[in-house]
């Protein structure tokens, strides 16, 4: 039974730390960045953003909409992180990296894409593209200070299973991760 509270009690951490997160990178972090790109883009002021936002265009239901939209990503984010968070190894400062490295090129993999207008109408194209990819960079890493402070670095599950089968999902998740970076780059190629 203890071993089912203590599960309860790391899942619920890592979700939380993945909705603060989400609501910090995406919510607050997002509304800056889209800030930013309007002020650089007035000519695109009132045209409707690929996520259905109006460019240009700050309202309290907007912002409130966003906020809570990136906190619920931030939480699926946070279980995505708590089930996968005892995979890392090798040195700290790999730890450290990896995850967050990997995150930015899948997620923005789904972001960044060549029809629509974030990355077709915005300039500069680097810094549209670059601001989507902080988001998940910095929700990642924020994630993982709080998830690894909140819930500490002990065993987890991966470690109760043979290795064979945690180095059999760090190949399934390399792999992913290697197509998700060609797709992302062969979208920056067309835009930048």
């Amino acid at each position: 039974m203890t071993h089912v509270v203590e599960l309860g009690r790391r899942v619920s951490l890592g979700v939380l730390a993945g909705a603060v997160a989400g609501l910090v990178a995406g919510g607050i972090g997002g509304r800056l960045f889209m800030s930013a790109l309007a002020a650089l883009n007035p000519r695109v002021a009132g045209v409707e953003s690929d996520d259905g936002f109006t460019m240009g265009q700050v309202t309290l239901s907007g912002t409130v909409n966003l906020l809570f939209v990136a906190a619920v990503i931030g939480a699926a984010g946070g279980l995505v992180w708590v089930t996968v968070r005892g995979l890392r190894f090798g040195p700290a400062w790999w730890r450290a990296v990896s995850m967050p490295l990997a995150a930015t090129l899948v997620i923005g993999d789904q972001l960044v894409h060549t029809d629509g207008v974030d990355f077709t109408l915005l300039e500069p194209a680097a810094l549209a593209v670059g601001l989507t990819l902080a988001v998940p960079a910095l929700a990642t890493v924020i994630v993982t200070a709080l998830g690894d402070r909140w819930i500490g670095t002990g065993a987890t599950v991966w470690q109760a299973l043979p290795p064979a089968i945690a180095w059999t999902a760090r190949a399934g998740i390399t792999a992913g991760v290697a197509l998700a970076t060609a797709g992302l780059v062969a979208d920056l190629r067309l835009i930048l």
